[in-house]
């Protein structure tokens, strides 16, 4: 007699990833989706100097480019690695020739010409890549609101995040003047406050606390503005610009490496959601 056993599947992992969005122009107009098939069609490109490789893996999907790209250096390479079971060294199996970038992801929506990338320091990698393959081409990053319409359109806040030089911030206005003399007294280069806040609903006071920040955005070295719209869409405003933002679950392998196809249809998923 034999006895058939199904094994069920091991549940599949998963991470989380936020995702930044930014308008992006190409000479004063939205990016063109057959232009981009004719000089960037799909596969692999590489950029590389004396230590550092670039790449990047491009496919399109409907009115979208998929992008998967990182980057990394060939050294310095230690000759070992540590075997955490047998806690030995063992040679390093990476050859110098070798790099172990860490991936990123990013998607170009053609029906918006916005640049969805999960890594938002990453972006000039992107923007940098594009302006050399396009060598006629200006592409820059265009700004979505002006202040009054970012704060109208703030529904609920998430975080505000203001950096300064310490002695400077008796010049905001922000805190008063007993907060402004301690911070300065620990003598820092830099001095952030975080107010972290539970979802909230921007409230009247909660706005012109906003207006104050951005009034004096030219005594502070950075401000972060994170929150939502009344459709629970996520909106930030930094030192760079304003900005959307998705939080997508995506799932990962054995390794803790994201799937690909997971990233890919969550995001677009997710970006066609709203466009509702």
């Amino acid at each position: 007699m034999y006895v058939m056993c199904n094994a069920s599947k091991k549940p599949m992992n998963k991470k989380k990833l936020l995702f930044t969005g930014i308008l992006i122009y190409a000479n004063e107009s939205k990016l063109n989706l057959n232009d981009f098939k004719s000089i960037l069609p799909s596969g692999i490109y590489t950029n590389s100097n004396e230590s550092k490789i670039e790449k990047f893996n491009l496919e399109y999907d409907k009115e979208y480019l998929k992008i998967t790209f990182g980057d990394g250096n060939t050294g310095p390479r230690s000759p070992f690695v540590f075997n955490t079971e047998t806690q030995l060294e063992e040679e390093n199996p990476r050859n110098k020739n070798q790099i172990e970038p860490k991936e990123n992801f990013a998607i170009v929506d053609f029906s918006t010409s916005f640049l969805w990338i999960s890594n938002s320091k990453k972006r000039n990698a992107i923007i940098t890549f594009f302006k050399e393959k396009f060598n006629k081409l200006n592409f820059v990053v265009k700004e979505i609101y002006d202040e009054t319409l970012f704060i109208e359109t703030l529904k609920k806040i998430d975080n505000i995040s203001v950096s300064v030089v310490p002695n400077l911030w008796s010049n905001t206005n922000i805190l008063n003047k007993v907060m402004c003399e301690e911070i300065n007294g620990y003598g820092a280069s830099r001095a952030t406050i975080k107010f972290d806040y539970e979802h909230t609903r921007t409230t009247e006071f909660i706005k012109e606390k906003i207006r104050n920040i951005l009034n004096n955005k030219n005594s502070l070295k950075q401000i972060v503005i994170s929150g939502r719209d009344e459709r629970n869409l996520g909106l930030i405003l930094n030192t760079e610009g304003f900005a959307r933002k998705i939080e997508i679950d995506a799932s990962i392998d054995e390794d803790e490496m994201f799937i690909h196809d997971s990233v890919f249809n969550n995001l677009i998923s997710k970006i066609d959601n709203e466009k509702l």
